[in-house]
Order: C-alpha cells, then structure tokens, then sequence
C-alpha cells in the first residue's frame, strides 16, 4: 500500500479515525464516559492533534485513510498556544479537568534524552489485523533510522505492548495511572544507527 504523508485538510476525517479506533479503550472510558459525548468531543480533539502535527512533525496515513501514524518531533521547541487551553475547556466541557491531568501526566513522563515522539497509531475498525499499523511503523522506522534517532511512544492499552515489542520497543519505565486505572504504557526504540556510524 502507498504510504503518503497527510495534509491539514485530512484532519477532520483522521480525527474521526483515531476517536473510533480508541473509544473501547480504557483511556477513553476514563477521559469520557458517556459514549454520545465521546462520539461528540473525541474527533475534534485528535483533529487538532493532527493538524498540529502536521506542522510540528508528521502524519502517515494511506490514500483511503484507514490508518494513521501522528508524530511530533521531541526535540524542538515550539511557543505553547496561548488559545490552547481556552479551546481545550470549550470542546471538552465537563471532562477538561480530565484531558489536562492526562496532558501533564504523559508530559511529565517524556524522556529528556533526544527521541522523536509517535503520538498516535490507529486504525479504521474494519481494517483491524491486516498490517496496516506495522506498514507504517515499518516506513516511519526506515526514516529514523537512516537519521539515528530514537523513537518514545505511549502504548494506549497493556494489551498492544507485544505488538509493538515485534516491532522492537521495550517498556520504558511503569504505567501512566491516574485514579488508580493503568492508562498508558510508555514505550521505547532504540534506533538502527547509519551504516556510516556504525563502521565509523
């Protein structure tokens, strides 16, 4: 399958991607636990994540948009949005107190050593178990690999740690817990160094 890279105007429909794939995780019980809301607030909240994304870093999908990898870059510095948080409180409404401690806890616990950051990988629920996912780990690892760069991502359920250990992560550290439910699992790839660092 052909891999491209997502502009600003796939937001929307990756935002509804994404809210589908995570709404029977537990992470999206905790964050929202009424189905209607989350079908309601879930897809504006990852389209925003995706267009920032697309600024700050990359979004692969496949032409249909049946699955998607959004990544930032973990070592730049970006100017926090002084609208953020007002938009935040306005499109999540009475579960912002929520979204705010999971950002800070996930904040919290990214790495200080260099690393580029994998945010999100879902796929459209009829396309489940066909290798989507792996395809674009597979493609995104190609590309930090020939850079050197080390990859940190949060595994939204315990049950996704041995896929991605096939695909070469180990844990990285304990679970993000908050009201005592395990919501993410952090995760870590050392990468391939380039041939020419490896012989130098």
């Amino acid at each position: 399958m052909q891999i491209v890279n997502a502009t600003e105007s796939d937001a929307p429909a990756i935002g509804e991607l994404v809210a589908e794939s995570f709404a029977q995780l537990d992470l999206a019980r905790w964050l929202i636990d009424d189905k209607d809301d989350w079908k309601r607030i879930a897809p504006r909240y990852f389209e925003a994540e995706v267009r920032d994304a697309v600024t700050n870093g990359a979004v692969y999908t496949f032409p249909d948009l049946s699955a998607v990898l959004v990544m930032f870059d973990g070592d730049a510095t970006h100017e926090p949005d002084p609208g953020r948080q007002k938009w935040l409180e306005e499109t999540t409404g009475p579960y912002y107190d929520r979204f705010v401690r999971l950002e800070e806890a996930l904040k919290d616990r990214r790495p200080s050593r260099p690393h580029q950051y994998g945010a999100i990988v879902a796929v459209r629920a009829g396309d489940r178990s066909k290798g989507a996912c792996s395809l674009l780990l597979e493609h995104f690892h190609r590309i930090l690999d020939e850079r050197g760069q080390d990859l940190y991502c949060e595994a939204a359920s315990k049950n996704l740690e041995g896929f991605f250990a096939r695909h070469g992560y180990t844990t990285f550290g304990p679970p993000v817990i908050l009201d005592g439910r395990e919501l993410v699992h952090p995760i870590w790839r050392d990468a391939g160094r380039p041939a020419d660092e490896v012989h130098s």
